[in-house]
């Protein structure tokens, strides 16, 4: 296995699940903490460094074709490599059960991909400005069956608009998953306090 991503961990309170936090293109490990804890008070915190750098001080998870669409072969190749250190990470961190991938716009697409590929590890999503549409080859593995999505996001996204967030909502159904999809008028590509309170309810049912 190569070296480990840079990360963030916080080991959860007694009881609490463990998030892990996959950023937005550009981002970097440290931009979900605080919305993961403000989810879930306590939660442990599992929040790794993309492996794409993308504009100055950056990161994204997979190369892109444009907003939503991958470059495939770069996708498979940094969730396989994902999953790696996932694995591992877990045994190191002594995390147990699955966790529930919390993913902002290009790090929820891989959050979903987790969800499909290894739901062992991660068997739930929510998905913040971040429903987009997988791929065939992506939801392949089959393991969104019965597995819970939420979709987060704004009427006004330009990034993520109302049409994207409901075809892919559309997909994960497909794929057999358990879709909420939330949309909130007049707001654009970010997270708001209104979602943090709907994830945090949509948690308090896992």
């Amino acid at each position: 296995m190569g070296a480990a991503p840079v990360h963030v961990w916080m080991p959860p309170a007694p009881g609490a699940p463990t998030l892990l936090c996959l950023h937005g293109r550009g981002g970097n490990e440290h931009d979900l903490v605080d919305i993961a804890r403000m989810i879930v008070p306590g939660a442990g915190v599992l929040a790794p460094r993309g492996p794409e750098p993308q504009g100055p001080g950056g990161w994204a998870w997979f190369v892109h074709q444009g907003i939503g669409v991958p470059v495939a072969e770069s996708f498979l190749e940094c969730r396989d490599a994902l999953i790696e250190w996932l694995v591992a990470a877990l045994l190191e961190y002594a995390i147990t059960g699955p966790m529930t991938g919390l993913g902002f716009s290009n790090g929820g697409m891989m959050a979903g991909a987790l969800v499909a590929a290894r739901p062992d590890l991660v068997d739930a999503a929510i998905l913040m400005s971040s429903g987009y549409a997988l791929s065939d080859q992506i939801m392949a593995p089959g393991g969104l069956t019965g597995r819970r999505v939420l979709i987060c996001g704004g009427e006004e996204d330009p990034f993520h608009s109302v049409e994207t967030a409901t075809a892919g909502a559309t997909r994960y159904r497909s794929a057999g998953a358990e879709v909420e999809l939330i949309l909130e008028p007049g707001v654009g590509h970010t997270i708001t306090r209104a979602q943090v309170q709907a994830a945090t309810s949509w948690m308090q049912h896992r």
